[in-house]
């Protein structure tokens, strides 16, 4: 079976502004990562790719909007989010969840995101494969699998 992918939202395919609040796709300025939908457009050609996220601000709607404004909404087959699961990364539940939904095995699923603290360790120790997508270059130590650009999946 090909490998699906997980990916994080906001700094991994989205770009989080701090200062803006409230649901993303109401922000005045709403912006895709550097090569995020290249990397989309290539990767959902052969694999499964879905979003999941800890967004207390946004459900699964409000983030569809906001993926449609930057155009990337077409390339995931679903959403995960806070407001659906009940649980948020990096506790077991909510990968638990997604398991279950998709009825698929652990080691079939890839998580990419961009904090190794609720993207990377919840992953790992549920026994699912991740890549820390370090693009500021600030986990220069980090020893697990990680990437500057998120074109490198596709390597």
């Amino acid at each position: 079976m090909e490998k699906i992918y997980l990916f994080d939202w906001g700094d991994t395919i989205m770009k989080d502004f701090p200062d803006e609040t409230g649901a993303m796709h109401c922000w005045q300025k709403v912006e895709a990562m550097p090569n995020a939908g290249k990397m989309l457009r290539e990767l959902s050609r052969q694999a499964d790719c879905y979003l999941a996220t800890n967004a207390k601000d946004s459900s699964k709607e409000d983030i569809i909007k906001a993926l449609q404004r930057v155009d990337l909404h077409n390339y995931f087959k679903d959403i995960f989010c806070f407001h659906e699961i009940g649980y948020a990364k990096p506790s077991t539940q909510y990968f638990d969840s997604i398991v279950k939904r998709l009825n698929i095995s652990r080691k079939d699923m890839v998580m990419i995101g961009d904090n190794p603290d609720t993207d990377i360790k919840g992953a790992e120790e549920y026994g699912i494969d991740s890549i820390l997508y370090d693009y500021d270059d600030k986990y220069r130590d980090y020893q697990g699998a990680r990437i500057v650009d998120l074109m490198e999946i596709l390597k």
